[in-house]
């Protein structure tokens, strides 16, 4: 999966950016070095904001989509590079040049402060879940559009070969699509005549994209109907609840625990981060991914009531995806969590040597300590003497 980072994403603009002022930065010196010999062109305030347009509107840009938390690490790393983009003069060589340089001295600055770091202090929890839904919206955008380009291939094809068997046409398409990466073909996929690695047959493409059909002929008594679930969209939709569990799973419910954590005395742990909105996702991903698409842990969903049978296939339809959005639990996810009592014990993990093991046992059985008050003794102490040993 992706790993999110705001820092990582400002470290992008600035690589890109860094490039582009620096080479219109030396244009400009070199113009205004020759500026009193006869025929030199005359750069007006309108080429210099050209010249460095993109970088310019892509600070401005990342800036109003993530704006930094005042007082923040990254609002604090990027105070120079934010007023230094502010303050470019474009009416004039003499005041281009200087704020140009300015700013790509802090931008020099802040680049190796940025790839330092793999993620950024989280300012707020609204910054956490901001982040969260960021992502989740990406996610799904890319999700909903997926089948775009191969739906519009799909219907050249039937298209054409339709014509074809109509007699409309000469010659037929290739029933191959040859999904390598084809100079010579629109969007790089061509169709071929011929089976070989890297081609799929028209007729697996076809049916994984059928949603079903309607039908009316002339002198009918009424018309015919076929419902079909693709599996194209089986396939994207899985893949997509097992993505956006695996980000909440990995990278952001922890994330929140550790948050809340720092704000109270009570401890906060991963597991006392429950949302019904993540957990509702995790039993959909669970059937797609352990019992092939059959609904039977996503029978128990809480929110998300999509009117799931038992033993039946998942189908999901856009327009319950596109609910996912209005569901999104901005107001629950800033909540704090409630701690939770601790749930069954858990296995001790490692291995000891086994006269180092044979001596703790023998001592605990005369000291008369079972064997999980033995562990719980034994990681506690652990826990005690480490926990100053890194840093916040």
């Amino acid at each position: 999966m992706y790993f999110q980072s705001r820092s990582k994403r400002w470290l992008r603009v600035l690589r890109n950016a860094e490039p582009v002022l620096r080479s219109a930065l030396q244009s400009i010196e070199m113009f205004a070095a020759s500026a009193h010999r006869p025929g030199v062109r005359i750069i007006s305030e309108r080429d210099r904001r050209i010249m460095i347009v993109l970088p310019m509107d892509q600070l401005a840009l990342t800036l109003e989509s993530q704006p930094l938390a005042p007082g923040s690490w990254l609002a604090e790393t990027l105070s120079d590079v934010v007023t230094a983009a502010e303050n470019v003069v474009y009416d004039n060589d003499d005041g281009f040049i200087p704020t140009v340089s300015l700013l790509l001295a802090a931008i020099g600055k802040a680049i190796p402060a940025l790839s330092e770091r793999a993620t950024e202090p989280d300012a707020s929890i609204d910054e956490i879940v901001d982040e969260l839904e960021r992502a989740f919206l990406l996610s799904l955008v890319m999700t909903l559009t997926t089948h775009t380009s191969i739906l519009a291939k799909e219907s050249d094809w039937s298209h054409q070969h339709s014509r074809f068997m109509q007699g409309n046409r000469p010659d037929d398409y290739g029933h191959y699509l040859d999904i390598r990466l084809n100079p010579a073909a629109p969007a790089g996929l061509g169709f071929t005549h011929e089976a070989g690695p890297g081609r799929v047959h028209m007729q697996h493409l076809v049916s994984a994209l059928d949603a079903g059909m309607t039908l009316f002929f002339a002198g009918a008594q009424q018309g015919s109907s076929v419902d079909n679930y693709p599996e194209a969209q089986a396939v994207t939709y899985a893949q997509w609840f097992a993505y956006i569990f695996s980000l909440w799973e990995e990278q952001f419910r922890g994330r929140i625990a550790k948050f809340f954590d720092k704000q109270t005395d009570e401890t906060i742990r991963k597991s006392d981060v429950l949302v019904d909105y993540f957990g509702d996702i995790r039993l959909i991903r669970n059937d797609f991914v352990h019992n092939k698409g059959i609904c039977k842990e996503s029978a128990a969903t809480v929110l998300l009531d999509w009117g799931f049978v038992e033993g039946q296939p998942l189908e999901i339809t856009t327009a319950q995806m596109i609910s996912l959005i209005e569901l999104f639990p901005h107001d629950e996810l800033c909540t704090p969590p409630v701690p939770k009592p601790p749930g069954d014990t858990n296995a001790s993990p490692g291995r000891l040597n086994a006269y180092l093991f044979e001596d703790v046992k023998e001592l605990a059985s005369e000291l008369g300590l079972s064997d999980n008050a033995l562990a719980d003794a034994v990681f506690s102490l652990w826990l005690q003497a480490n926990r100053g040993a890194i840093g916040p």
